[in-house]
């Protein structure tokens, strides 16, 4: 299995929409309970910034698996070295330990653009997520009870971080 990351093009945001919206389907990842269009997506895609927040397309064997971000966890001045991950990947891509390289990714990047701490945030019930982050030295900081109201139950969410030594 060959894995490439590679900074995330305009031209691929209808694949990142199709991606994202699968986990929406399942209800494991994301507090979206409806499905996202591109046009939706179009503001979220422009705020990453290559040199500081960037988003990377995962492709395995060529073929697109999925995307990784580190977003800016808050504008707020005090958290500026601080982001959030978002990790998704293709339904048919999950279970081939793609994820945890593209954590591993985020662990070897992060100290070069400058960042101290990566948080995640992820449903109590999403125990794949939750052990794939511990994994990778992720600690849990925070527990928010039945925080989030999804059709037919309400979830818990987990604050997942780790902090990093910059290279700047």
């Amino acid at each position: 299995m060959s894995i490439q990351f590679r900074q995330a093009k305009r031209a691929d945001l209808s694949l990142i929409v199709a991606i994202y919206n699968e986990a929406v389907a399942t209800k494991q990842s994301t507090a979206d309970v409806q499905p996202v269009t591109v046009a939706q997506r179009e503001d979220w895609f422009t705020s990453f910034n290559p040199l500081r927040f960037p988003l990377w397309m995962i492709e395995n064997e060529g073929r697109v698996a999925g995307f990784v971000g580190l977003e800016p966890y808050s504008d707020r001045a005090g958290y500026r070295h601080v982001a959030e991950a978002a990790l998704y990947l293709a339904s048919d891509q999950q279970g081939q330990h793609i994820g945890s390289q593209a954590v591993d990714w985020i662990a070897q990047q992060a100290p070069k653009l400058g960042l101290t701490t990566v948080i995640a945030r992820i449903f109590g019930h999403n125990q794949a997520s939750r052990k794939l982050f511990e994994k990778a030295g992720y600690e849990q900081w925070g527990h928010l009870p039945e925080i989030a109201e999804m059709p037919g139950f309400t979830a818990d969410l987990e604050v997942y971080g780790r902090h990093f030594t910059t290279t700047d």
